[in-house]
C-alpha cells in the first residue's frame, strides 16, 4: 500500500537497495575490515524498514536500483554525488571519485541513473571526494561544513575542497580530522534543527588540532555544539538522520546524543542495522543521499519508494 505522505515537510533522499546476493566486499572501515559475513535477506529487510521510516516521517525515497551484484558499496548512497545549481541555476549534478577501488566503478551507474531519471548535466569531480560522507549540512542545506582526513582511512582529499565547495553553497568551511578509525566526517559530525534552532553533534577526538575552534568560529554563537566521547562516534550517533521532526537512529543513539533531540522536540525512532550497519560500517545517513534542491514534483512516479514500497518493485536482482 501507498504510503500518506507528510503534509509539510518532504525531503527527498536517493537510496540503492541491496542485491538477494549483496556481501561484503571492499571491507574498508573499521567496522566491515573485521565483521564477520553478512546476510543479503536481513539486510533488505533492514533496508526496507529504513526507506518506510523515511516515508512514514514525511520524506520521499527515489530507489536507484543495481544493476549487477558486483557494486556491493551503491547501497552507501552518501557517497553517491549532490546536486547544485550552476552559474545559470540550473540543477546539476556532481559525480563523485571514490578512494576505494571497488567503488569507483559506481559512477558510471550514478551517472546514467541521475541522467535518465532527471534529465541532468553531470560534472564530474576531479580529486577524490566522496559527497555527503564529507559534506555534513549545518544550520541549513546553504551552510557546508566539508571535511577530509589524515591517517590510513582517509578518503575525500583535502584538494577536492577547492572545486566542490563554491558549487555546492555561499557558506562554507573545510575542516581536517583523524582518519583512523573515522572515515568520512559524517562519523563524527551531526547537526539537528527544528524552527529557527540548530544543535550540533561533534567528536572533538576525531578532528584535528585548531580544528574544533575553527568549526565554532564558523558556525558562531548561535549553534550549541553537544561533544560526544570516540565509543558514542564508533556508535554512530552522528549518523542519525534527521527527516522531518523525526530522528532515525541506530539502536546504538546514546543518551548524550538524545540531549539534542530533547532539547528540539524531535521524536527518535530507532532502527536495528545489525547487517548494513554493525557489519558494512554504514548507518542512516551513510545510506542515503539528500537531494538537496530536488522538488518532488520532479520525480518520476516510477521510482518513488512511498508509491512502490518493495525492493523488489524496483528491481528483480
Amino acid at each position: 500500500m501507498p504510503h500518506t505522505p507528510h503534509p509539510a515537510c518532504r525531503p527527498i533522499f536517493l537510496m540503492s537497495p541491496p542485491t538477494r546476493a549483496w556481501h561484503l566486499k571492499g571491507r574498508a572501515n573499521f567496522r566491515s575490515a573485521s565483521a564477520s559475513e553478512v546476510d543479503a535477506s536481513r539486510a533488505r529487510a533492514e533496508w526496507s524498514a529504513l526507506a518506510d521510516a523515511i516515508v512514514e516521517a514525511g520524506g520521499e525515497v527515489v530507489v536507484m536500483p543495481p544493476e549487477d551484484d558486483t557494486l556491493t558499496g551503491l547501497i552507501y548512497t552518501a557517497e553517491s554525488g549532490e546536486l547544485f545549481r550552476d552559474e545559470q541555476g540550473d540543477l546539476r549534478f556532481l559525480l563523485p571519485t571514490m578512494a576505494s577501488p571497488h567503488r569507483r566503478p559506481e559512477a558510471e551507474l550514478i551517472e546514467r541513473f541521475i541522467h535518465d531519471t532527471f534529465g541532468l548535466q553531470i560534472h564530474r569531480v576531479q580529486h577524490t571526494w566522496e559527497a555527503q560522507g564529507d559534506a555534513i549540512r549545518a544550520a541549513h542545506g546553504d551552510q557546508i561544513v566539508h571535511t577530509y582526513g589524515e591517517g590510513p582511512y582517509q578518503r575525500t582529499t583535502q584538494a577536492a575542497y577547492a572545486e566542490v565547495a563554491p558549487r555546492l553553497s555561499p557558506q562554507h568551511i573545510q575542516i581536517g580530522f583523524k582518519a583512523d578509525p573515522w572515515f568520512h566526517g559524517n562519523t563524527f559530525l551531526q547537526f539537528f534543527r527544528r524552527r529557527t534552532d540548530t544543535i550540533g553533534l561533534v567528536c572533538p577526538d576525531a578532528l584535528l588540532n585548531g580544528e574544533l575552534d575553527r568549526l565554532q568560529a564558523f558556525l558562531g554563537p548561535e549553534i550549541e555544539l553537544i561533544t560526544i566521547s570516540p565509543k558514542e562516534s564508533r556508535g554512530y550517533d552522528t549518523n542519525a538522520l534527521q527527516v522531518c521532526d523525526t530522528v532515525i537512529a541506530p539502536t546504538s543513539f546514546s543518551t548524550t546524543a538524545r540531549r539534542a533531540t530533547d532539547a528540539l522536540d524531535l521524536q527518535v525512532k530507532t532502527l536495528p542495522l545489525d547487517e548494513l550497519f554493525a557489519k558494512g560500517g554504514g548507518a542512516p545517513v551513510c545510506l542515503t543521499n539528500r537531494l538537496w534542491g530536488l522538488d518532488i514534483a520532479e520525480v518520476p512516479d516510477e521510482v518513488r519508494w512511498s508509491l512502490h514500497a518493495s525492493i523488489e518493485a524496483h528491481t528483480t536482482l
